[in-house]
């Protein structure tokens, strides 16, 4: 069996992107609302730019999950949600210490909580697709 396909490596490669995705997100939260405004110009696509980047973590959550614990995916799911709303959450708590950022944002969290639940489905599908594609081949 190759490396990149053992249950390990797999494993152990997706609770690595899921640490860099948090460390990320916190960096980003560490950063002024001046330093966000230059970095990120776009301001109207604010709740889209929180979706998306908690769709990522989402996604890489339910990957972690299912090469490391093998978990159905009625069980993933949720938990996958719970843990990218409660990250969202201390995302929010954690910008009212940051000079320039509107904190507990209820919007951004809403946004943060709805990329859960489609990074996680996305990572659903994947997986589902996959295993078809396996399954036909």
């Amino acid at each position: 069996m190759a490396l990149h396909r053992s249950p390990r490596f797999l494993s152990v490669a997706a609770w690595v992107g899921v640490v860099g995705w948090a460390g990320v997100i916190f960096y980003l939260s560490t950063m002024t609302g001046q330093e966000v405004e230059q970095a990120l110009p776009m301001a109207v696509w604010d709740k889209a730019l929180h979706f998306i980047a908690f769709s990522a973590g989402a996604f890489l959550i339910a990957a972690a999950l299912r090469f490391s614990a093998r978990w159905r995916w009625r069980a993933i799911l949720p938990i996958t949600l719970v843990l990218v709303s409660l990250y969202g959450a201390s995302d929010e708590w954690h910008q009212q210490f940051t000079p320039g950022r509107s904190a507990m944002d209820v919007g951004d969290w809403t946004a943060d909580s709805l990329g859960g639940i489609g990074g996680s489905l996305a990572c659903c599908a994947v997986s589902a697709w996959k295993t078809r594609r396996r399954r036909e081949g």
